[in-house]
């Protein structure tokens, strides 16, 4: 009851985008801190199928409202686009600023330090609060694009021939049946298409698509 009066009450503002996120606990957060130190494994929010459920009811009701759902975390009125994600998504730069922000320059991603007092060290000092960074390869790259695409529910396949070289339906055979098979979405001709219950969970699902190197790794 809660939830859905807080999404009302969004509506009422009539914002052009609206993100939902359903809450995950970051290895850097006070409260998984204080997990370990409790010796908890389970973090102290809703499971994910109680997360799920929310915000597809949360769809549901801004969908009424006339917004369109335009990825796994946002819906947009009609007519509006989201091209700071878009324009992200497909390669576009990013500048990272504030602690423990992510960025994407030239090609190269990074991430600034990561904690409060050394970032504002190496800012009162005049340096570039950098905590580490890394240059994809080209596959790399490609299957970073494709994962962030698939996010939005739909993957445009011609893109990655003209872009990358790659046909991604023979790249991704594999995940894609098993995709199929899970009951999540498949194949529709140029595109790759999740239905509702898929893009919930998207971010369970991508991990079926990463190079084997990062299926274990963590960001923070």
């Amino acid at each position: 009851e809660n939830w859905m009066d807080t999404v009302g009450k969004a509506i009422e503002l009539e914002p052009d985008s609206i993100t939902i996120y359903q809450m995950e606990i970051p290895y850097n957060t006070t409260i998984y801190k204080d997990m370990k130190a409790q010796g908890k494994i389970v973090a102290p929010v809703a499971d994910w199928e109680t997360k799920r459920r929310w915000v597809s009811m949360a769809f549901d009701e801004l969908q009424r409202k006339g917004y369109t759902v335009a990825s796994a975390y946002t819906a947009v009125k009609d007519q509006s686009n989201f091209l700071y994600r878009d324009r992200l998504w497909s390669g576009a730069d990013l500048l990272a600023l504030g602690v423990s922000s992510f960025g994407h320059i030239h090609g190269t991603h990074y991430q600034n330090q990561q904690d409060f007092e050394p970032y504002i060290n190496q800012i009162n000092a005049g340096e570039f609060p950098l905590f580490r960074s890394y240059t994809p390869s080209e596959e790399e790259k490609m299957v970073r694009e494709f994962i962030l695409q698939m996010k939005l529910g739909y993957v445009y396949c011609p893109y990655f021939k003209e872009k990358f070289g790659v046909n991604v339906h023979e790249r991704f055979a594999t995940p894609l049946q098993t995709l199929k098979d899970w009951g999540f979405g498949g194949v529709e001709g140029d595109y790759i298409r999740l239905n509702r219950e898929g893009l919930l969970q998207v971010d369970r699902l991508l991990h079926e698509f990463f190079l084997p190197e990062h299926r274990n790794a963590r960001y923070t």
